[in-house]
């Protein structure tokens, strides 16, 4: 039986796959295995959440969609099959197509989280669909009603991109085996720590929509912990 206010949380990665994230491959791929790790244990922590797994790479091929609103019990550990870097970077559109999607399917959602953390080591430069300002709009919209964006970059001006995309939380890493490894490290605390504080809200019948919505912007401004 469905428990009574179960929340349910999208947790979305959009994983840049362009040919210069070679480099770095075989740690995004152990991130990305790591985070899951953590999904599922928060998943077995919190029996009352329903996490579902949105993962997509992308470059200037393919937006592809590893795995698309998963039961993270279903969740397999990815493997090189499924991450090959090459070509170009077509970031607003990945961002712009998955975050639609997603919020299609949480339009008649009572009770659900969603927390969209974009991962890329580059500047925009081969979307054709989605422009910089109908991203924006899209982001601040999604905001609005309690989404939290995190983005996180290496190898160029992550704060500006950030800030021009109207997102709130950002962080640099360094592009090595060591800067990776603590940058998902750094990810998955954030990621626990702000489930743990939202989901009782979420589930709540004492607050009003409005006022959930108010509390999930207000925490969603905050989203990385600081070393």
């Amino acid at each position: 039986m469905e428990t009574i206010n179960r929340t349910k949380v999208y947790n979305v990665i959009i994983l840049d796959k362009s040919g210069s994230m070679s480099s770095i491959a075989r740690q995004a791929i152990d991130g990305v295995n790591e985070t899951i790790a953590s999904i599922k244990r928060s998943q077995e922590t919190h029996p009352d959440q329903d996490n579902q797994l949105t993962l997509v790479a992308f470059c200037g091929c393919e937006i592809k969609k590893i795995y698309e609103q998963t039961p993270i019990g279903e969740v397999k550990p990815i493997t090189n099959r499924d991450y090959m870097p090459c070509c170009m970077t077509p970031l607003y559109d990945a961002m712009g197509t998955t975050i639609s999607t997603v919020h299609r399917l949480m339009e008649s959602e009572k009770n659900a989280i969603a927390s969209v953390t974009i991962i890329t080591d580059g500047y925009e430069n081969a979307s054709k669909e989605y422009s910089h300002a109908a991203l924006k709009s899209l982001i601040e919209a999604y905001k609005s009603e309690g989404w939290l964006f995190a983005y996180i970059g290496a190898d160029h001006d992550v704060e500006a991109v950030s800030f021009s995309l109207s997102i709130d939380n950002s962080m640099a890493f360094e592009k090595t085996d060591a800067g990776t490894r603590d940058m998902f490290c750094n990810f998955m605390e954030s990621r626990s720590s702000y489930v743990e504080d939202v989901a009782d809200i979420i589930s709540s019948e004492e607050l009003e929509a409005d006022e959930k919505r108010r509390i999930l912007r207000k925490r969603s401004k905050s989203f990385f912990k600081r070393k």
